[in-house]
């Protein structure tokens, strides 16, 4: 499916953008934490639904490719990065001893590599329903599995639970997948009004608020928690928010998220580690230059993509997880045939 939204584009680069700042020195500060945390948890969920809501295009055209190329593409990208990981940890700590765990499976070796492993589980359960004709109880699915996440984390400390947070990670691709296939099926991105979009977003920000002010009585981290009850009509409407505006794919912000917004969001850890390895060596921890240095860092993340895609294509395709031949050797060859017959 070939056809592209500019608008979807525009937000997925602002979404990795937001990923990026999230995992800088700005989650040492509580107020900013929070902050982000409130504004920012959309991402993930926008990022599930928007692969659901492209899948299910692709396949109610090619059912059985929908499938095969995702699946490739999926565990292409997840075998490829993970192994980049792998050396980058084994340079900059010394050791991969610590990443010898069952954990790694379902996180992947780097902390934010836990949203390719999801994405896997999600499509497997989007293929196993679609497969024998269980469509119907998608939205059961997408109700079910969201109890389970608030269950593992937030909402297990009023149970009385403590599973490791991993699990609801882990299941989160699940229900946003379904979602965004059900948005995409039953074309809801023309059914539904931009003020109704409106109205979701302003009350999962809401949600929001009451929710970390409620659970900061029983839990000391309720900002870092992942997903909450706002979070899904926050999320939902900023999708259909993005299906209601008209951006031209041609905009330089949509141009960037169709280009850099996944290489963004997975290697943004290394000139975030790397510039807090300065500031650390440094001993510089306070001040207006360490208080931007998120700003700066995300600025070299998309300088340094900017500039291999431009003078080593090669070498950004592999980052993305792209090993197939340049098309242009592919129409040159053929034209060289045809110019000997």
């Amino acid at each position: 499916m070939n056809q592209r939204n500019g608008s979807i584009d525009v937000f997925r680069f602002l979404g990795a953008c937001l990923v990026v700042l999230c995992h800088s020195i700005y989650a040492e500060y509580p107020p900013t934490l929070g902050l982000l945390g409130i504004l920012g948890r959309w991402v993930v969920p926008f990022f599930f639904m928007v692969a659901g809501y492209y899948f299910q295009k692709s396949y109610a055209a090619r059912p059985v490719q929908a499938f095969t190329k995702t699946a490739t593409n999926l565990l292409v990208v997840t075998s490829f990065v993970n192994l980049f990981y792998l050396l980058f940890t084994a340079l900059t700590e010394g050791t991969i001893e610590p990443l010898i765990s069952y954990f790694t499976l379902l996180t992947g070796v780097y902390f934010h590599l836990w949203f390719l492993t999801s994405m896997v589980l999600g499509y497997l359960v989007l293929w196993f329903l679609l497969r024998y004709r269980l469509d119907k109880l998608l939205p059961t699915v997408v109700i079910v599995s969201l109890l389970i996440i608030l269950i593992f984390i937030p909402y297990n400390y009023l149970l009385g639970l403590e599973p490791h947070p991993i699990y609801a990670r882990s299941f989160l691709s699940v229900p946003f997948l379904c979602i965004g296939f059900l948005i995409s099926k039953h074309a809801l991105d023309r059914n539904v009004s931009r003020l109704a979009a409106y109205v979701l977003i302003v009350v999962g920000i809401g949600l929001q608020f009451v929710e970390v002010g409620f659970l900061s009585r029983f839990m000391a981290n309720a900002a870092k928690v992942n997903f909450l009850i706002g979070t899904l009509p926050l999320s939902v409407g900023i999708l259909l928010l993005s299906l209601r505006l008209s951006i031209s794919p041609d905009h330089w912000l949509s141009y960037y998220g169709r280009r850099y917004s996944l290489p963004l969001y997975l290697y943004h850890p290394v000139v975030n580690l790397g510039l807090h390895r300065i500031f650390e060596k440094n001993m510089v921890t306070g001040g207006f230059t360490y208080l931007i240095s998120p700003l700066v860092g995300l600025g070299i993340c998309i300088l340094i993509l900017v500039i291999l895609d431009k003078f080593a294509p090669a070498a950004f395709k592999a980052l993305c997880g792209d090993f197939s031949r340049p098309k242009y050797k592919v129409d040159e060859k053929a034209a060289s045939l045809s110019s000997q017959r």
